[in-house]
């Protein structure tokens, strides 16, 4: 064991009160673990804070509840019980060991050593860990290879994999936030074992993969996304192959300057408009994942029930893949109008985005004024309008549709008898 000693007291000054809580409950036999101290160190924002101790479960939950607070046995099998302290969860864990791992499960042993504990997680950078005083226990070299922005897997990187195939995607991920380049060993390992990928489930796969493309760290995320398409990873666990270029066409949606290929002056406004929310003042945004996933795989002649199953789609996204698939890709001002006539406006700018990316046309500034100020009148018509006309059942819903079509066709102009007589030609 090479355990080096940091002391970083300003790393605790400003933690949340219920850290503080915590800490002060556990006493000297609890730190804080993992990514919460890397990005602490790194000065990131901390969304989750998770402890480690060497009070075993059902301590822990005897300790929670004598100070009033709810335990919850989240993993209580792999020793894990979340405290919940005015409405927020954290995670405390007792130190482990894995015993039998098969790159899927594996069976813990409970123990007292942090050492123990730090040598079987994933990266270096993720085997750090604080104490209330601001005291960082680093066991693999961490906060050495944070500064050299490296991520290293602990120790052997191929039995590192053996223990969790899911570790192949976590290194892509985690060196897109937070190396210069993909560690050579580590990056040889996750070519060696990439036909394991099989072996996740999809749901695991899901949830790692869409972490991977919500990095703000752009420019690595393209260098990534081509490393996982040139070495064949990504087609370990995905039909459609990426279209990597398109959805780093996508990205031009939030840039400014020489870059922007937009065809409008300001950047953030077309950001704006797709998102439907006021730009920060960096101009940064956050393009949904959705959107990035149908970008990233969908083509003209995708395979939507295999896509949907590989990437565990919801009944929302599958919708959405769908209708872009489907819809005639005509980007007129009448196609549009159209659109917006039957469809959510937020809908409709997704599909103008989506169609520009995938077929590297620029975006007309002309087209996204016209989506983002239009304003239909409110259809004349409803169903009982329709009903006394003679039309039943389905038939309903598809005159209506008709009507509707005829009203765009004609700019919103005809008023209720025009469709009225417009529909009596049609016959109930």
């Amino acid at each position: 064991m090479n355990q080096k000693i940091f002391l970083f007291p300003e790393l605790t000054k400003n933690l949340p009160p219920e850290v503080k809580k915590l800490f002060a409950i556990f006493g000297a036999e609890i730190r804080l673990v993992g990514g919460c101290v890397r990005d602490l160190i790194l000065e990131k924002k901390v969304s989750d804070y998770d402890f480690a101790t060497r009070f075993l479960p059902q301590e822990i939950t005897k300790i929670l509840e004598k100070n009033k607070i709810k335990a919850v046995p989240t993993g209580a099998k792999f020793g894990t019980i979340t405290a919940v302290l005015n409405g927020k969860n954290f995670e405390i864990t007792t130190l482990r060991k894995d015993l039998e791992t098969d790159g899927r499960h594996c069976e813990p042993e409970f123990v007292g050593d942090f050492f123990l504990d730090a040598a079987r997680r994933d990266f270096t950078i993720n085997a750090l860990y604080l104490d209330a005083i601001g005291i960082v226990s680093d066991y693999f070299d961490g906060i050495s290879d944070l500064k050299k922005q490296k991520v290293r897997f602990i120790g052997d990187a191929n039995l590192r994999i053996e223990e969790d195939f899911l570790r192949i995607l976590r290194f892509f991920r985690f060196s897109c936030d937070y190396a210069a380049k993909p560690d050579a060993q580590g990056l040889a390992a996750c070519v060696a074992q990439k036909k394991n990928l099989k072996k996740l489930s999809r749901e695991r796969i899901r949830q790692e993969f869409l972490k991977l493309i919500s990095s703000e760290k752009k420019e690595n995320l393209i260098a990534i996304l081509k490393l996982l398409k040139s070495k064949k990873i990504a087609e370990e666990i995905f039909t459609e192959e990426m279209d990597v270029e398109a959805f780093q066409r996508l990205f031009e949606l939030e840039e400014d300057g020489p870059r922007n290929k937009c065809g409008v002056t300001n950047c953030s406004d077309v950001a704006t408009i797709f998102l439907g929310v006021t730009p920060p003042s960096d101009g940064v945004h956050e393009l949904e994942q959705k959107l990035k996933l149908a970008v990233l795989f969908l083509q003209k002649n995708s395979d939507l029930k295999i896509f949907a199953k590989e990437i565990c789609a919801t009944n929302s996204e599958k919708k959405y893949f769908q209708f872009l698939l489907t819809v005639p890709q005509k980007l007129d001002l009448p196609s549009l109008k159209q659109l917006l006539t039957f469809h959510d406006k937020k809908l409709v700018l997704d599909f103008y985005c989506f169609c520009c990316v995938k077929k590297n046309q620029q975006f007309s500034a002309k087209i996204l004024q016209f989506i983002r100020d239009f304003s239909a009148v409110n259809f004349p018509l409803n169903g009982e309008d329709v009903m006394r006309l003679g039309f039943a059942g389905v038939a309903v819903g598809e005159a209506i549709g008709a009507a509707k079509k005829f009203w765009a066709e004609n700019d919103f102009y005809p008023n209720k008898i025009t469709l009225i007589n417009f529909l009596k030609k049609r016959g109930g």
